[in-house]
C-alpha cells in the first residue's frame, strides 16, 4: 500500500507555516501584555491598599503613644504622691494646722439674704461702693 499525497508546492507550504506561526507570536504577545497589564492593575491595587494600611498603623502608633505617655505621667504623678505620703505619714509632718482662707468674708455673705426694698443692705452696698 504506497499513500501519494497531492502535490504541494513547498514555497507555499513554508509561507503558510511563517504566517501561521506569526499569528501564534502575535496572538502570543497580545495574552502576554494582557496579561501583564492586570498583573499592574492588581500590584497598583494591593499597593495602595498597603500605603491606606500604613496610614492607618501610624494613626493608631500616634495615638497609643499619647494614651501611653498620658498614663505614665499620671502613673509618675500618683507614685510621687503615694511617696510623699509615705514620708509623711513616717516623719509625723502629715497633720498641719487648717490653713485660714485668704481674704475675708464677702460682703454680701455677711449681710445674709436680699430683701427687696432693705435699706440697710442698699446703705451698705452705697457705703461699699465709695
Amino acid at each position: 500500500m504506497n499513500f501519494h499525497s497531492p502535490r504541494i508546492d513547498p514555497l507555499r507550504l513554508a509561507s503558510a507555516t511563517i504566517q501561521a506561526v506569526d499569528r501564534i507570536g502575535e496572538a502570543a504577545a497580545e495574552e502576554i501584555n494582557e496579561a501583564a497589564d492586570e498583573i499592574v492593575r492588581g500590584a497598583d491595587e494591593i499597593a495602595a491598599k498597603l500605603r491606606e494600611l500604613a496610614a492607618a498603623i501610624k494613626g493608631h502608633s500616634k495615638l497609643a503613644h499619647e494614651h501611653i505617655s498620658m498614663f505614665c505621667d499620671k502613673a509618675t504623678s500618683m507614685l510621687a504622691g503615694i511617696r510623699n505620703l509615705q514620708q509623711g505619714i513616717g516623719t509625723g509632718t502629715l497633720a498641719q494646722e487648717p490653713k485660714a482662707p485668704p481674704e475675708e468674708i464677702p460682703l454680701f455673705l455677711k449681710s445674709g439674704p436680699a430683701v427687696l426694698g432693705d435699706l440697710n443692705l442698699q446703705r451698705s452696698i452705697r457705703d461699699h461702693d465709695e
